[in-house]
């Protein structure tokens, strides 16, 4: 009995730590946060499958928060399969639940740059090919005033991120093909995430110079050459994706 004590005082702890800095002072609601914090602990892996949550008497005392408010930031983690409650308590989720396609935004964000570079690879390199099929001399303009604006903002990698995610939706758009453009913005957070860190490695005259070449492609609607292009930009993505922690090419 002394070691399932100790371990569930543990577990507590754990939780616990995750939480300390939620508080009750900011303009955001404080279930919010408590389900941010929760979540985001899940995904990572913090708080690991089968992990059992304290009492929630115990664990609203400790947060010196309502149950209602514990129950507010409950709502949506079950809602995207993250936790079960029962009667007994309330767990974390297998991974097999966790990983549902309704989850798939939410587990791009923490995607690793891996698993990032596959994804653009198969789904870029074909809206590349399609978009120099359709692509209109207002299409080409509206990629071109994209461009400016991030030669305009080179030096602001958050707002040049914005703008990169930007340029490639429209290239979506320009596809005609409606479910390229979904795929592109349901994983908006991890591939802005992504790219931030790209940038910061100084690519970005690269892939301001790439981005150009796409649009000449577009401008003669040759899907050859877009797609050859976009396989190079991508290329020089994995270049220095390479220097990011936990990549490894195969």
């Amino acid at each position: 009995m002394q070691n399932t004590a100790n371990t569930d005082i543990n577990s507590s702890e754990k939780l616990y730590n995750i939480l300390q800095n939620i508080t009750h002072s900011s303009r955001k609601r404080l279930s919010e946060k408590l389900f941010i914090s929760l979540r985001n602990a899940i995904l990572s892996g913090d708080l690991e499958e089968g992990y059992i949550f304290p009492n929630e008497n115990e664990l609203c005392k400790k947060l010196d928060i309502g149950r209602s408010t514990l129950r507010e930031a409950y709502a949506p983690l079950e809602t995207l399969n993250l936790i079960c409650r029962t009667k007994t308590g309330t767990y974390v989720n297998n991974e097999s639940e966790i990983k549902n396609p309704m989850n798939f935004n939410i587990i791009a964000k923490y995607s690793n740059p891996k698993d990032i570079m596959e994804f653009r690879d198969v789904i870029e390199v074909a809206v590349a090919y399609s978009a120099a099929k359709y692509a209109t001399t207002e299409d080409i303009s509206i990629l071109k005033s994209i461009v400016e604006k991030m030669k305009s903002n080179s030096d602001n990698l958050e707002v040049l991120t914005v703008y990169d995610f930007e340029f490639h939706s429209e290239l979506a758009r320009i596809s005609g093909n409606e479910l390229f453009l979904i795929a592109l913005k349901v994983v908006k957070e991890g591939y802005e995430r992504f790219a931030y860190e790209v940038f910061k490695r100084n690519l970005i005259e690269w892939s301001i110079e790439d981005h150009l070449e796409i649009i000449k492609a577009l401008e003669k609607n040759d899907s050859k050459l877009a797609k050859s292009i976009m396989r190079k930009h991508l290329k020089h993505i994995k270049k220095v994706a390479l220097e990011f922690d936990g990549y490894n090419e195969k």
